[in-house]
């Protein structure tokens, strides 16, 4: 059966909750590690996704699905979104913010950020990503933006792939030190693309 796209909806929080936290490579278990009692970081994450009010809601989600079951999903917010704020700083402990605040701080200005894209492992392979990747090209530009960015970790080789192949090119080194909950080592990457308005996008219902 083929891949449906389409716009995210609230019923599909719980999913995206998981896609987010796969795609954040540890940084939402580390943010939020026992930080709310008796919500683990991707029901914390799903609660940030039904609220509205939050530039990272579903309401700034494209999924793809195949038969009926969330396969894919990526979630994009202004770049000038992508820092730490009052509510932040209020909300989490010091030292986690301290921890990230040079990823906090890495963005391409005017840019639309491709904050997670995720495919479930089952689907990879498919070109899901790449058209994800596309429709949230058109989006960027339907939004008045020309710019597409994205942060990636270093040793995410894979996923590097895909973006470069997608016309995406590192502009900036981000440190993110060792930390038992990001298993990831080398930092990340800032990564961006430009382009022109996309003639092959599909319409997303």
């Amino acid at each position: 059966m083929d891949i449906a796209y389409r716009n995210g909806r609230k019923e599909d929080c719980a999913t995206l909750a998981e896609f987010v936290s796969i795609a954040a490579g540890g940084i939402i278990e580390f943010l939020y590690h026992e930080l709310i009692p008796g919500m683990t970081p991707v029901e914390v994450e799903q609660k940030i996704l039904e609220n509205e009010e939050s530039s990272r809601s579903y309401e700034n989600t494209i999924v793809a699905e195949k038969e009926g079951k969330l396969v894919g999903g990526a979630l994009s917010i202004p770049s000038n979104h992508h820092r730490i704020t009052e509510e932040m700083e209020a909300f989490f402990p010091e030292d986690r913010l301290e921890h990230l605040k040079q990823l906090f701080s890495a963005r391409v200005e005017n840019s639309l950020l491709l904050d997670a894209l995720c495919v479930d492992e089952g689907c990879r392979g498919q070109g899901i990503g790449n058209q994800l990747i596309v429709l949230t090209k058109q989006k960027a530009i339907n939004a008045g933006f020309n710019l597409l960015s994205l942060i990636v970790f270093a040793d995410n080789t894979n996923a590097q792939h895909l973006y470069r192949h997608c016309g995406f090119e590192v502009v900036e080194k981000i440190e993110v030190k060792p930390h038992a909950l990001i298993p990831h080592e080398g930092g990340c990457f800032l990564m961006r693309c430009e382009f022109e308005p996309l003639e092959d996008a599909r319409d997303i219902p």
